[in-house]
């Protein structure tokens, strides 16, 4: 009887362990699945985030050139509303010979304009506009050869009544120039006077 006993004991055991190991397997295979879609899902979403965020990104740079006396002049890239100083400062900022007071560190860069800062020799030779910025010129503070007025002209380092005029008659005779270096045609403005105003000059 013992032994009977016994046996249906193992059998009722034996039954539930296969059963759980039933079950133990039907579940094992269910949870590949689930975790596959899951990461599926978790992938999708993250490509999803990234591409939204470099559209975001790239939608809310500005891009400046940052010249004259800074550690390193180049291109640089800053988030839109950044000030000229952030940019100073992205190029390594001014160097011993820059002219701090010369510029508005303050001003708002705005997108493809060129920030020069000029040495105090230059300011102090005159070698720079006496102001920053013109009445006709845009943000990006050049003067515009091609549509500047005779005031705006003579604000040009080195360019007075008669270079201003002359600047101005040319215009009228031969039309707009078609790039800056044109404008060593004019007569009295040759390769030395372009040197002085080439950084403060666009068509």
């Amino acid at each position: 009887m013992k032994n009977k006993n016994l046996i249906k004991v193992l059998l009722v055991a034996l039954v539930f362990v296969v059963a759980g190991v039933v079950f133990s397997c039907t579940l094992g295979k269910k949870k590949p699945e689930n975790s596959e879609e899951e990461v599926l899902v978790t992938e999708e979403e993250s490509i999803s985030e990234a591409e939204i965020s470099e559209e975001e990104s790239s939608a809310e740079l500005i891009c400046v050139h940052v010249c004259g006396c800074v550690a390193a002049p180049g291109v640089y890239y800053l988030p839109k509303g950044a000030r000229v100083h952030e940019a100073v400062e992205m190029a390594g900022g001014m160097t011993e010979s820059a002219d701090h007071q010369y510029i508005n560190l303050a001003k708002e860069a705005s997108d493809g304009s060129k920030i020069y800062i000029p040495s105090t020799e230059e300011v102090a030779g005159g070698l720079v506009p006496a102001e920053e910025e013109t009445e006709g010129s845009l943000s990006d503070g050049l003067v515009n050869i091609n549509t500047a007025t005779l005031d705006e002209l003579k604000t040009l380092p080195g360019i007075g009544d008669v270079k201003a005029n002359a600047i101005l008659a040319y215009r009228e005779s031969a039309g707009s120039f078609s790039s800056i270096e044109e404008i060593m045609n004019v007569a009295g403005i040759k390769e030395s006077s372009y040197e002085k105003i080439k950084n403060f000059i666009k068509v």
